[in-house]
């Protein structure tokens, strides 16, 4: 038996679990063809212009990129309208979700969420030793008000997945702004904004950037390539907050974090307006198309505003996802959440949902 001996805080943290590849379906079930509608990719991929992009810098892989990307922070600063100094790029929204944690957590210090907010959070905070409250949700929406109640002295990070992820919903900007009144002096509040592009749609959804990470010295905004812009694989996301906050992340951020093929190919999707607003558009419509099928399937559906149905299944959400499998199609069930009935189905294009509801017929006779 090894002595080795982790952190005691890694005792208590479950791996992430990601949504299950086409490639392992295809190897497990024998079958050639596999919709994934799990992990809310962009169903239109990545802007043709970002991939001729793409396949130009790939003759470049065997250099280093630039540390900070510099030139993708000045393409953002353009578009955001920020001072470079705000912007920090991330390899993904991940990278700088675990900055902002190994940066401003310790023990005896609390971060504070909501309960089915993105599991990522409570994970990163909890390795740091620190204390992780997670405020119950009311009507599947962060109840800020009773977060603002939880707030301690301890407090240092505030995470706020705007829209939330997996349940699909949002916080107006009213809310947010009554919230933030009350944030103590030592804590940074962390806006999660992985679904701006879709909820931006809502007529009082904020623009978080310049009302607020522009303005106040403790509020970040995150944002992602991930999603609208079809670039998930590239994995680049990045925050605008107050210099000194990004300052004290960028001392800590890993030396070459983002490849260079990812930087100049952000560039380019960055300035793809109608690629994105595609993307959107085509979201809309069968987001409205798939929540009323699966209403008159008997699922539970709750209104979203991303990219991705959050519903309560008639069976487990587990059975439901296997049976699916067998047909080669992936969805996530979210038992990890402790919701053992209910399901997240990212919208696609409209043959793929008439594949995912022929199957789901025949499921649930």
């Amino acid at each position: 038996m090894s002595q080795i001996t982790p952190r005691p805080s890694l005792r208590k943290i479950s791996s992430y679990i990601p949504g299950k590849s086409i490639e392992s379906v295809r190897r497990e079930f024998g079958l050639k063809e596999v919709i994934k509608l799990a992990s809310n990719e962009n169903p239109l991929g990545a802007s043709p212009k970002a991939i001729s992009v793409y396949r130009k810098a790939s003759k470049d892989c065997f250099l280093y990129p630039e540390g900070s990307s510099p030139e993708l922070r000045k393409a953002l600063a353009k578009f955001h309208k920020a001072p470079q100094e705000s912007i920090l790029i991330g390899n993904g929204s991940d990278e700088i979700i675990r900055l902002f944690c190994e940066a401003f957590l310790d023990e005896n210090q609390e971060a504070l969420t909501s309960q089915y907010a993105f599991i990522r959070f409570r994970q990163q905070s909890m390795m740091m030793g620190a204390r992780i409250i997670e405020v119950p949700m009311k009507n599947w929406k962060l109840d800020l008000e009773a977060m603002a109640g939880a707030l301690s002295e301890r407090t240092r990070l505030i995470f706020i997945p705007n829209p939330n992820n997996p349940t699909g919903t949002y916080n107006s900007q009213k809310e947010l702004e009554k919230f933030i009144r009350h944030l103590p002096p030592a804590a940074i509040l962390i806006l999660d904004e992985a679904y701006y592009h879709y909820a931006r749609l809502e007529k009082d959804y904020p623009d978080s950037i310049p009302l607020w990470a522009l303005r106040l010295p403790n509020v970040a905004v995150l944002r992602t390539f991930s999603k609208a812009y079809g670039l998930a694989g590239l994995r680049v996301g990045y925050v605008v907050s107050n210099p000194e906050i990004v300052g004290w992340l960028d001392r800590i951020r890993m030396p070459f974090n983002v490849s260079l093929p990812a930087q100049r190919t952000c560039i380019a999707a960055l300035q793809d307006a109608r690629f994105v607003s595609k993307g959107v558009s085509l979201n809309l419509k069968e987001k409205m198309f798939l929540e009323k099928a699966f209403s008159r399937l008997g699922f539970e559906v709750v209104s979203s505003a991303c990219n991705f149905i959050f519903a309560k299944s008639p069976i487990p959400g587990k059975e439901l996802f296997q049976k699916l499998l067998k047909r080669g199609i992936i969805i996530r069930p979210l038992d990890e959440y402790g919701l053992p009935f209910y399901v997240r189905t990212s919208i696609g294009r409209r043959p793929d949902h008439l594949k995912l509801l022929r199957s789901l017929e025949s499921i649930l006779k």
